[in-house]
């Protein structure tokens, strides 16, 4: 049996990983404390939905060997979640240390290394949202999910897609294998799309929202798969609804989607969709929210059901 370590980073490209070998495996797993896993509640339900770190994953890969041991377990600062149990981060001691041992042997499928200091840095904002993130979650979100899944009679955007937070978060598997342009463009694949994958034309160049001339930009890549570029106005189409494309510069891009009612949601990666930004505030406008790294604003895009195909390398 082998585990892939991922540490959970980013929320658009694959996230850097290590594949462990049969003795590391089974040394990890005798690390983890089974015994103190419980049913989730309320206030355990959601992990931190921030763009940057999330924490760390852990999951069989390959041929399943072992049904008795979880396929999937992600380990955040504050909680472990396996197997839709719940149980407090020191489930698994030491986890961050045995990750960043092995830092070098890390792969990461583009080349792109934004490990070392900018890693540490982006642990330790973490560990200093993370709190007033959950603690907003947990005071805001009933009311926000209530107006979010209302319709409203005046300037809503009618053709965006119905609000589905849950489609995308009950399940494991769809919510680990569908990333923020999945999310984006309410188009399941279960392969982690990428910018311009399905139309040959993928990404090359995270250094900006404009990349020198022969090197292919996410926006680039997305124009590729079926989207266009609309004016900066944050207005909702007539056809079709409305996304936006942001980027953190050298290191990888996010996604927001605007709903039936004006507001906006993303997803982090494999992480929960959500109404929150990075303060565990609504998100009126995706120019104007916290979105932590990714500071530079691209643009706006319209997204047309049927006139687009999006993929993945998974």
């Amino acid at each position: 049996m082998k585990l892939k370590v991922s540490i959970d980073l980013f929320s658009g490209r694959p996230n850097p990983f290590v594949v462990l070998d049969d003795a590391a495996s089974k040394s990890l797993l005798k690390r983890i404390n089974f015994g103190r896993l419980k049913k989730q509640t309320e206030k355990t339900m959601p992990f931190p939905s921030m763009l940057g770190y999330r924490g760390i994953i852990i999951e069989q890969v390959g041929k399943r060997i072992s049904g008795s041991v979880f396929r999937r377990a992600q380990f955040t600062p504050d909680y472990a979640y396996i197997d839709n149990k719940v149980a407090d981060s020191d489930t698994l001691p030491g986890l961050e240390s045995f990750a960043f041992d092995r830092i070098k042997t890390f792969k990461d499928e583009r080349g792109f290394k934004p490990f070392d200091v900018g890693l540490k840095k982006k642990i330790n904002d973490f560990w200093d949202r993370s709190p007033r993130w959950r603690d907003k979650h947990l005071r805001i979100y009933p009311d926000l999910l209530i107006d979010f899944y209302y319709k409203i009679r005046f300037k809503s955007c009618y053709c965006a897609p119905v609000a589905d937070l849950a489609a995308w978060n009950t399940d494991p598997y769809i919510q680990s294998q569908n990333n923020c342009y999945n999310y984006g463009t309410n188009y399941r694949t279960d392969t982690y799309a990428q910018p311009g994958y399905a139309s040959a034309f993928e990404y090359n160049d995270l250094s900006a929202c404009s990349v020198p001339s022969g090197n292919i930009s996410a926006r680039m890549g997305a124009v590729a798969d079926g989207l266009i570029a609309v004016k900066n106005n944050n207005t909702c189409p007539t056809v079709g609804h409305l996304v936006a494309l942001v980027v953190e510069p050298d290191s990888d891009y996010h996604w927001y989607r605007k709903g039936r009612n004006g507001k906006w949601s993303h997803k982090m990666g494999g992480s929960p969709a959500t109404l929150l930004d990075d303060s565990g505030d609504p998100i009126s406008d995706p120019r104007t929210a916290d979105r932590s790294g990714y500071t530079d604003f691209c643009t706006f895009m319209q997204v047309i059901h049927g006139h687009f195909k999006i993929d993945g390398p998974y």
